[in-house]
């Protein structure tokens, strides 16, 4: 009867540290256990470096009932000079199967290799894209330098921060439906996603980018013509422009003593108008509250009404109040501390 071991164990050998040839101790190898698969994959024939689409790489071998554990990888964990090391496997034949995904966790590229194990065995995987080969297209986004500092964060969808901007959406070819969505920060920075497959040739590209459950967009890139090659992947960055803009309220009372013996427990101010938002609950003496997210969807921007309302302890009675008819709200120019982009309405 086979002494399995509870799990594979696996982990990156760095041969760039530990020297040609030698490999970490740990985790040992088992008496009885004689072999050993080393892997390195590319993408293509792309390393990781060349293929920043990928994120994590996944390793399973399904006609071995023993588990690979840890069987998620950064990229470069197996792409040379590293190599990934698996541990203590009887002789015979496996079937290694790869996946890699992006920042998102979308599966973008497969692969799969036999590993014939006799003592120490060794196996470069090529993956391929995802999509019966079709050529693969990434894409990554920023955003147009805003003024102020109070402006929408670029989140993922586990983001609790009310004013979030958690989803980008992309369209192909000037399609009204989106061809996929992803988390705003997966194509930030450094990372990129990976579109749906694309038949090679030119495409049209616009970006979108909102809050889910939101009806109005904050930001969207131009549409912009990319090139399928046929014989490889295409890159492409897109830049957003500012469909929202930010203002900072402040307010002032009638009495100095409106916050200690005035009877006003909290602070609701909201902006009237298509789009326009409230913030509630807040201290009688809060010095500022930003909003991030009032729809300008013009370069000449979008007028609110904006209203302030002290309430007193049963939260439906205001003990003052107070308004500004109008209030222009501009695209890309948020609050940023200054008188400039500060709203104070006096209260009664």
């Amino acid at each position: 009867m086979r002494p399995f071991p509870l799990a594979r164990l696996a982990l990156p050998a760095l041969l760039a540290l530990a020297g040609g040839g030698c490999f970490p101790t740990y985790p040992p190898p088992v008496v009885g256990y004689p072999g050993n698969i080393y892997l390195s994959w590319t993408f293509a024939g792309a390393s990781c470096a060349q293929t920043p689409s990928v994120s994590t790489v996944t390793v399973t071998i399904p006609n071995d009932p023993v588990p690979v554990v840890p069987n998620v990888f950064p990229c470069a964990a197996g792409n040379p000079p590293s190599t990934l090391a698996i541990y203590n496997f009887n002789p015979g034949s496996y079937v290694v199967n790869l996946t890699a995904q992006d920042s998102g966790g979308t599966v973008i590229f497969t692969g799969s290799a036999t590993v014939v194990v006799n003592g120490d065995a060794y196996a470069t995987i090529t993956l391929t894209p995802v999509g019966g080969g079709s050529p693969a297209v990434y894409l990554s986004w920023g955003f147009d330098t805003p003024v102020g500092t109070s402006y929408p964060p670029c989140t993922d969808l586990t983001s609790t921060d009310p004013d979030r901007m958690d989803s980008v959406a992309v369209y192909v070819d000037g399609a009204s439906t989106a061809a996929q969505a992803y988390d705003c920060n997966a194509g930030t920075g450094t990372a990129q996603v990976t579109l749906p497959a694309l038949t090679p040739g030119n495409h049209t590209l616009q970006l979108v980018a909102y809050q889910d459950g939101l009806p109005d967009a904050f930001a969207q890139t131009d549409p912009v013509q990319v090139t399928v090659a046929a014989s490889g992947p295409t890159s492409q960055t897109l830049t957003f422009h500012w469909l929202v803009g930010g203002v900072g309220v402040a307010w002032t009372y009638p009495s100095s003593s409106a916050c200690t013996t005035g009877g006003v427990a909290s602070v609701t101010v909201t902006f009237a108008g298509q789009g326009g938002y409230a913030s509630a609950g807040n201290a009688c003496a809060t010095p500022v509250v930003p909003f991030k997210r009032l729809p300008a969807p013009s370069a000449g921007g979008a007028s609110y009404a904006l209203g302030v309302a002290a309430l007193g302890a049963t939260g439906t009675t205001p003990v003052y109040s107070g308004s500004v008819p109008s209030v222009t709200i501009r695209p890309g120019v948020f609050y940023d501390g200054t008188s400039a982009t500060l709203v104070t309405v006096p209260l009664n």
